[in-house]
């Protein structure tokens, strides 16, 4: 099972379509709606993009959990300053 966090929609369905020859069918949502319950793979839009640092951690750390018991997860930015130099 697979879980992606995402900080906008193009992240989550770009990195979602990386993952599918592996995981096969990976389900994008936004946090706001119902997030399914189960073993399914995710890929998580937190929505956080344009957030300050302080709203953006406190969002990913109650987004986080559905992470847990995840074969493979992980939190992707687009924000420059997280990117490597």
């Amino acid at each position: 099972m697979l879980r992606l966090l995402a900080d906008d929609l193009t992240g989550a369905l770009d990195s979602a379509a990386e993952f599918t020859g592996l995981f096969g069918p990976i389900e994008v949502v936004w946090p706001e709606a119902s997030v399914p319950n189960g073993r399914g793979s995710l890929s998580i839009d937190s929505g956080t993009r344009e957030w300050d640092d302080a709203q953006a951690f406190a969002k990913v750390a109650r987004l986080a959990p559905l992470l847990q018991d995840a074969d493979i997860a992980f939190k992707i930015s687009g924000r420059p300053e997280c990117r490597p130099h």
